[in-house]
C-alpha cells in the first residue's frame, strides 16, 4: 500500500467520522439545557420529579422543532416561484424565542433570582399555546406545498393537452425565426409550465441554446400556456 492510498484511506474515514458527529452531536446538545429546565423545576418549583422530567422533554423538543420549523419556512420562502403563498417565518422565529425565553427563564434566571418560582410556572400554559401554533403551522404548511404540486401537475396536464404532436426527431418550422426541433419546443414548455417566472435568458441557457432563441420561445409559449389555463377554467 503506497503513501497516497493511506491518505486517501485517512481522509475517508476523518470524512465519515465528521459525518457521523455532525449527525450525533446535533441531538446530544439540548441534553444539558433539558437537565437544567428539569433540576429548577423539582429544586425551584418543588415538582415530583416525574414531572421534571416530562416538563424538560417537553421543552427541549418544543424548542427543537420550532427551530426546526423556522428553517424549513425560510428555505422555502427562499426557493418558492413568485405565485406561490409565503409561508409565515415571522411567526415562527417568534415561537422560537418563547422557547429561548422559557428555556432562559427555567435555568439561569431562576438559580439567580430564585423569587422568580412564584410566577414561573405561568410559563407552562404559554408553552401549551406554543406547541399547538407549531403543529398548526406545520399542517398549513404541508398543505401548502400539497397545493403547489397539485398547481404544477394540474399546469403539465394543460400543456400536454395543448401540444402539437409531430413526428419523432422532425424538426418543424415555427414563429420563433428558425427550425426548433419538437424536442427543445416541448422541453421549453414544460419548464415554462412549472417556472412561468423565469427569464427567457435562463431557459435558453437551460435548454443549451441562445438567449435570443430562449426569449422568442418563452414569449410564444407563455401566451400558450395562458391560453389554455384560460381554455380550462371556462
Amino acid at each position: 500500500m503506497d503513501l497516497n492510498t493511506i491518505k486517501n484511506t485517512g481522509n475517508e474515514i476523518e470524512s465519515l467520522l465528521t459525518d457521523v458527529v455532525a449527525k450525533v452531536a446535533p441531538w446530544c446538545a439540548p441534553v444539558p439545557t433539558a437537565y437544567l429546565v428539569g433540576r429548577a423545576t423539582v429544586e425551584h418549583l418543588h415538582w415530583p420529579v416525574w414531572v421534571g422530567i416530562v416538563a424538560a422533554v417537553t421543552v427541549e423538543s418544543l424548542g427543537l422543532v420550532t427551530v426546526a420549523t423556522a428553517l424549513e419556512l425560510r428555505e422555502y420562502n427562499a426557493g418558492k416561484r413568485k405565485s406561490d403563498p409565503r409561508a409565515p417565518f415571522t411567526l415562527a422565529v417568534v415561537l422560537a424565542g418563547v422557547y429561548l425565553t422559557v428555556a432562559l427563564l427555567l435555568t439561569v434566571a431562576l438559580d439567580t433570582i430564585p423569587s422568580l418560582a412564584l410566577y414561573s410556572p405561568a410559563v407552562f400554559p404559554l408553552l401549551s399555546l406554543c406547541g399547538v401554533t407549531v403543529l398548526a403551522i406545520r399542517g398549513d404548511h404541508k398543505r401548502r406545498l400539497a397545493a403547489i404540486a397539485t398547481d404544477k401537475a394540474e399546469r403539465r396536464e394543460r400543456g400536454k393537452a395543448k401540444r402539437r404532436y409531430v413526428p419523432e426527431g422532425q424538426a418543424i418550422r415555427t414563429a420563433y425565426g428558425k427550425f426548433t426541433s419538437d424536442e427543445t419546443i416541448e422541453r421549453a414548455r414544460a419548464i415554462l409550465t412549472d417556472t412561468p417566472d423565469i427569464s427567457g435568458a435562463e431557459l435558453g441557457r437551460q435548454l443549451g441554446k441562445s438567449p435570443g432563441l430562449g426569449r422568442k420561445l418563452r414569449t410564444g409559449l407563455l401566451v400558450e400556456i395562458s391560453d389554455n389555463g384560460r381554455g380550462g377554467d371556462r
